[in-house]
């Protein structure tokens, strides 16, 4: 159960790392925004990617507990 919360937890901080990082990028380094690709890639990869790798950090870490 301690597990999968932690699982749960670190689902939902890493998606949202994910997305806050993919917004705010733009504002600091030139990036294209042509047809909204940019967009796109942030919401259906890094978004999804960093919520599976903080996912995985989160069993980690509640292994290592």
């Amino acid at each position: 159960m301690k597990t999968g919360l932690w699982a749960v937890a670190g689902f939902l901080a890493g998606g949202v790392l994910a997305g806050a990082i993919g917004i705010l990028l733009p504002s600091v380094v030139s990036i294209s925004q042509a047809e909204g690709a940019y967009a796109m890639g942030v919401a259906f990869f890094w978004v999804p990617a960093g919520a599976i790798a903080g996912a995985v950090l989160g069993v980690v870490m509640a292994r290592r507990r």
